[in-house]
């Protein structure tokens, strides 16, 4: 019989100096594993097309596309629930403090996104970096971190249940940049700051309007014990539950309602196919039949809900397995490229870009796969983070320690090292 223990941890980087006021705990293995999971997920994704020569999905569609993004941005939530106390908010001068530094990770992580943004101009590739999306997030989240559980959850359901209801009555609204196939770029920021916030809010590849729901779901659940194996099972069922209700459901509207056939009848020829409506990322339609759909990046009710589900089964599996030994040895190096994973995508992004190996796109995946988890375990025999975190994390608890020290002392700052870094599709 298999034998639990624990929840196996990773080692956190020491903080000294000016960091001081901050201590680590150790990272939760199973949070990084998940972590990991979506980031070879996303890499599948980019890596093959949406749909096979015969009209049905690839096995990267059916299984990645859509489901990355949503565990990315859940773990973000958890991650900025752990950062500012885990199950006791921290409050007073420590969560001022904690703003502070979250404030600093949202503008540099959005300025990295507009920065791989010119990717797209450069090569013409057509991943849009969800960064900037998860930089404006983290801004919306310092408000929140004071919030329960039940609150936080009670916000995410209202964005499940709105957010979706605003795309689809602004659909034909001409908002700026709703037509607009480019990635945001730093010019952008400069030149057109309020087009800018109308696409990261509504238009753009991953709503904040509709993104927000897992961001609250993520917080919410960071603020229960997560080395609690009831906990663990608790998110593994009733993600599964969500994930097969909503997909149930939007059967029954598509199906027996009638809901399909009207949207292949509305929309017409070659974009209204069962599959294009099905699976690939369809255009935004102002009928309210579309709500019903559940294609990946479709931001409906449904897509919003399975993919929930499904983010938060990967988390509550991967903190289970996490707990038998003989596996958490096997899932290390997955661990570990979790605990990376800002520097792993945006370098995934840049060997896309190059065009490398862009005809044959299952080696593709295996050498970005291999040379993640490669570099990762190298780069962690030598260094406690990542590059590009440790620029972020250094920045950020710069600032932090800064304001502990300049307001009235109370108490001292914890958080741990499972810190919330992203991304995509």
């Amino acid at each position: 019989m298999v034998q639990l223990r624990e929840p196996a941890v990773l080692d956190a980087a020491p903080m000294h100096g000016p960091f001081a006021a901050v201590p680590r705990r150790p990272r939760i293995l199973g949070i990084d594993v998940a972590r990991g999971v979506a980031l070879v997920g996303m890499m599948a994704a980019h890596s093959f097309p949406t749909l096979n020569g015969d009209g049905t999905p690839t096995v990267a569609t059916a299984v990645a596309a859509g489901r990355s993004a949503a565990t990315f941005v859940l773990l973000a939530g958890v991650g900025l629930a752990l950062l500012s106390g885990g199950r006791t908010v921290v409050q007073g001068r420590e969560r001022t403090a904690v703003g502070a530094g979250l404030a600093v990770r949202a503008v540099l992580i959005g300025a990295l996104g507009l920065a791989l943004g010119l990717l797209s101009q450069i090569k013409g590739i057509t991943e849009d970096p969800i960064l900037p999306f998860y930089g404006l997030l983290f801004l919306l989240a310092i408000p929140l971190l004071g919030l329960s559980p039940l609150v936080l959850a009670g916000v995410a359901v209202a964005a499940i249940a709105l957010g979706p209801v605003l795309l689809v009555a602004t659909a034909d609204a001409g908002l700026p940049y709703a037509g607009f196939t480019g990635d945001p770029v730093p010019a952008t920021a400069v030149q057109d700051p309020l087009g800018l916030l109308v696409r990261l809010f509504v238009t753009g590849e991953y709503p904040v309007v509709v993104y927000v729901a897992y961001l609250c779901a993520g917080l919410a659940i960071g603020r229960l014990d997560l080395t609690s194996r009831r906990v663990a099972w608790w998110l593994l069922g009733a993600g599964a539950a969500l994930a097969v209700t909503a997909r149930v459901v939007s059967s029954i509207v598509l199906y027996p309602l009638g809901g399909l056939a009207e949207l292949t009848s509305q929309v017409g020829s070659e974009a209204g196919s069962a599959a294009a409506l099905l699976w690939e990322h369809p255009n935004l339609s102002s009928s309210w039949w579309y709500l019903a759909i559940p294609a990946p990046h479709s931001h409906t009710p449904v897509d919003v809900s399975h993919t929930l589900g499904s983010a938060m089964a990967v988390l509550g599996a991967a903190l289970l397995l996490s707990r038998v030994p003989a596996i958490t040895r096997l899932l290390r190096p997955l661990a570990v490229a979790g605990g990376m994973v800002l520097t792993l995508y945006s370098a995934h992004l840049v060997v896309i870009a190059t065009g490398f190996l862009r005809d044959r796109p299952g080696l593709l995946y295996v050498v970005m796969v291999v040379g993640a988890l490669v570099f990762a375990m190298l780069w962690k025999m030598r260094f406690a983070q990542g590059p590009l975190e440790r620029i972020v994390a250094v920045a950020a608890g710069w600032v932090r320690g800064m304001t502990t020290r300049m307001l009235p002392e109370r108490t001292s700052i914890t958080g741990t090292s499972n810190d919330e870094i992203p991304p995509v599709r």
